[in-house]
């Protein structure tokens, strides 16, 4: 055998035997017990000893770094609660603000409002002729002052062919609410474009942070904004401790020839971060008014695809399908998974082996898990988008624009297993936080801290929440071959936790300490 580059000695492993490996050229080389290793090294090997067991590298199959890296800039409103607390913290920052400056903030929830219309008036006398720009937790809306409509020239509804707008009251005035992309846009880009070497500040410590929490890589589902520069200058300065796959927008606007350009930059990218596949959303969210359903919600909103034609998207998915780039749907509501999941079935039948996977599926009935069952495609889903946003007792603004009926057919991890499909877990960072023990941990508990489950019959076993985060992401990735498992020739990425999380009480996952990460055959994290 050739000498390792990197020797890991630990208590154990998980799903072999053994306590050590042995790495060389960013694969596993050997496997055996301490005894062994006596034979793996050379004169340039690394070896380190650590408590705990040794883990496939847990991958976030659902991610938006860049994006968090953007709107981080702004207020944390993550915690807000309230809308006097709002308030408050608005009056803060306009008062602070110096003069013409933009108020910015994100991770807003709809809850604060308790039910009642969300309007830029609400803010009251906290933004009053300031600049604010607000993001709601969900990203696919956002709350912005009148002066900032003003600024924006937005003095009346504005509609997209996607099904983006300007929300306006009975008199035709804007309320201060842009739901979706389009909308968004109108003002937000007024706001000054921040210089490249601050964001790529925040989005490595983002990522280091995230190798803390023991995560070696991610599925990111956006490409917006051109960032190559900034993954390159991340890469750089040697601060890309993950494994990157992103995936380009597709939107309902493009043609064959924009296909065949996304088809051809496929691949590109540098060491650690490569463009893999790409993204479709056949529709916005439940919380936003703009998702799918197969019936409206109670405010008589979410009844359309954003893509105006989806037979365009069933063609653009066959285009992907027959070069061999993998394709992810954002589908969230019940109509459009289901349609997604019908566009995937015939591209697989023409091109067998095509990949392809769903994000999200947040309502799924009993014929729609079948129908994602027989389509051959992964679910990729966010369990605490169920236990951080949603309530057992309805009384949250998903549940309420759903109803109590169909709240019951919401985030089905467990139905969807119990088919035979494979699920890929993962955070929507910034939507949700990143931690992945956390949501091992909740993917099983179906509840955040001490709150009542949510569908508790949906939870999954401490076995399939794991591989949610290591042979579900490998196969969502099309590398179920040479990732997700400890084995000689797989790829040397690796989670070191104080134990087993398939042997602990979920209620003590999250506090498991991290105590190393190896990407690529190197360590990127070890704990102090």
């Amino acid at each position: 055998m050739t000498a390792a580059d990197l020797v890991v000695v630990a208590d154990a492993l998980h799903g072999t035997t053994g306590e050590a490996l042995a790495v060389a050229d960013g694969r596993i080389v050997a496997i055996g017990d301490r005894r062994d290793t006596s034979g793996w090294g050379g004169r340039g090997t690394r070896t380190v000893h650590l408590p705990g067991v040794v883990l496939p590298g847990l991958v976030d199959a659902h991610a938006h770094p860049v994006l968090g890296a953007r709107v981080s800039r702004g207020l944390d409103l993550q915690g807000v609660r309230t809308l006097g607390e709002l308030r408050t913290i608005l009056t803060r920052a306009c008062r602070e603000a110096a003069p013409g400056a933009w108020v910015l903030g994100w991770g807003l929830s709809h809850d604060v409002w308790e039910g009642a219309p969300i309007t830029a008036a609400s803010l009251g006398s906290a933004v009053d002729g300031a600049l604010v720009l607000l993001r709601m937790f969900d990203a696919h809306s956002a709350l912005a002052s009148s002066a900032a409509l003003a600024r924006a020239g937005v003095d009346g509804p504005r509609t997209f062919p996607s099904g983006a707008g300007v929300a306006v009251d009975a008199e035709g005035t804007p309320t201060g609410v842009l739901q979706e992309h389009e909308a968004i846009d109108l003002v937000e880009r007024l706001v000054p474009v921040e210089a490249l070497a601050d964001v790529a500040e925040r989005l490595a410590g983002h990522l280091e942070r995230m190798a803390a929490a023991g995560l070696t890589g991610a599925h990111v589902m956006d490409f917006e904004g051109d960032p190559a520069a900034l993954y390159a200058a991340v890469e750089e300065a040697d601060r890309m401790p993950l494994r990157l796959r992103i995936h380009p927008w597709v939107d309902p606007s493009t043609t064959e020839q924009d296909w065949d350009a996304l088809i051809g930059a496929t691949g590109s990218g540098g060491r650690l971060w490569r463009l893999h596949g790409v993204k479709f959303f056949l529709d916005g969210t439940i919380d936003n008014g703009t998702a799918w359903l197969t019936h409206a919600d109670c405010h008589g909103q979410s009844v359309r695809s954003t893509w105006p034609s989806p037979a365009h998207y069933a063609a653009a998915i066959a285009r992907f399908a027959a070069a061999g780039v993998p394709t992810a749907t954002h589908a969230i509501g019940d109509a459009a998974v289901r349609h997604a999941a019908a566009s995937i079935a015939a591209a697989r039948a023409a091109h067998p082996g095509s990949l392809h996977r769903i994000e999200h599926l947040e309502l799924t009935g009993d014929d729609i898990v079948d129908a994602v069952a027989g389509s051959g495609a992964i679910a990729s889903m966010q369990p605490t988008h169920c236990t951080r946003f949603i309530r057992a007792d309805g009384r949250d603004n998903w549940s309420a624009r759903v109803g109590r009926a169909r709240a019951g057919q919401s985030w089905r991890t467990r139905a969807l297993a119990d088919r035979g499909v494979m699920l890929a877990l993962g955070s929507d960072w910034p939507i949700a936080p990143f931690d992945p023990r956390e949501i091992i941990a909740e993917a099983q508990t179906r509840r955040h801290g001490d709150g009542e489950p949510v569908g508790a019959a949906e939870a999954l076993s401490a076995a399939q929440a794991l591989a949610g985060y290591t042979t579900g992401a490998a196969a969502a990735a099309g590398h179920a071959a040479d990732e997700g498992r400890l084995a000689v020739g797989m790829r040397a990425d690796l989670t070191v936790l104080a134990a087993d999380p398939t042997q602990c009480a979920p209620e003590d996952v999250p506090a498991l300490s991290v105590n190393a990460t190896v990407v690529d055959g190197r360590v990127r994290h070890l704990r102090g």
